[in-house]
């Protein structure tokens, strides 16, 4: 009986970690249902992008891309809230060579710079790996759309 005892113990521990780890990953990289599509990321251009992003994006869009909470709010010029960049804002509807310019170009709104231009500060590999590591974070379906859109029609223009 204290054989069993033990093994059950065992067992029922061995499952406890296993699960707990597997939440622990999953509130990184979300859940996600096994039958949805999964986009093949290099894990070495995300784990790239995640240094550069954590040393020069994080500050604004926050440790997971996942933005600043008042993003969406009219701001009076004189503050304007990081948008998300994990799939839950407004960055998909972007082509890659959009979201790319805009990182290297900053944005400027009624004059003032509201993003900073990275161009000459980060390389383009860099801003190539930065922008694999956040759409790395965004739900399949999401990443399934982007990737329709922009490979029927890689030339399209930039979505208001």
């Amino acid at each position: 009986m204290k054989k069993n005892t033990a093994i059950f113990i065992i067992v029922t521990g061995a499952l406890a970690i296993t699960a707990c780890s597997r939440e622990g990953s999953q509130s990184v990289a979300r859940s996600r249902p096994a039958a949805q599509y999964s986009p093949n990321f290099d894990p070495g251009k995300i784990a790239r992008g995640a240094k550069i992003f954590e040393e020069n994006c994080a500050q604004c869009h926050g440790p997971q891309a996942q933005g600043h909470p008042d993003w969406q709010t009219p701001s009076d010029g004189s503050f304007t809230a990081a948008p998300p960049l994990d799939g839950s804002g407004n960055e998909h509807k972007r082509s890659k060579s959009e979201l790319l310019n805009v990182i290297r170009n900053g944005v400027r709104k009624n004059g003032l710079e509201v993003m900073p231009a990275w161009q000459g500060r980060l390389s383009n590999q860099d801003l190539e790996d930065a922008v694999t590591w956040f759409q790395s974070l965004w739900p399949p379906e999401v990443y399934k759309e982007w990737n329709t859109v922009n490979s029927a029609n890689p030339s399209r223009e930039a979505k208001p």
